[in-house]
């Protein structure tokens, strides 16, 4: 089977609207995330925090509407 013959996991998979928000706001805060440190320069322990912090967000809003999926 050629990699355009597999078929997508997740190609019948409907995600609710609020999880695809919160999908594209937190791809926006990376992308903005990484214009940003690229511009300024920034030093690796600030790259940490900076991730960390989007991380720790998305965790919890991710985990907050994959339990409201499974109910």
């Amino acid at each position: 089977m050629t990699l355009l013959e597999k078929r997508d996991p997740f190609a019948d998979l409907i995600i609710p609207a609020p999880l695809q928000e919160s999908l594209e706001r937190h791809r926006e805060n990376l992308a903005t995330l990484v214009a940003n440190l690229q511009s300024a320069g920034v030093h690796e322990a600030q790259i940490e925090a900076s991730v960390s912090v989007i991380v720790d967000s998305y965790k919890q809003e991710l985990l907050r509407a994959i339990k409201a999926m499974v109910r």
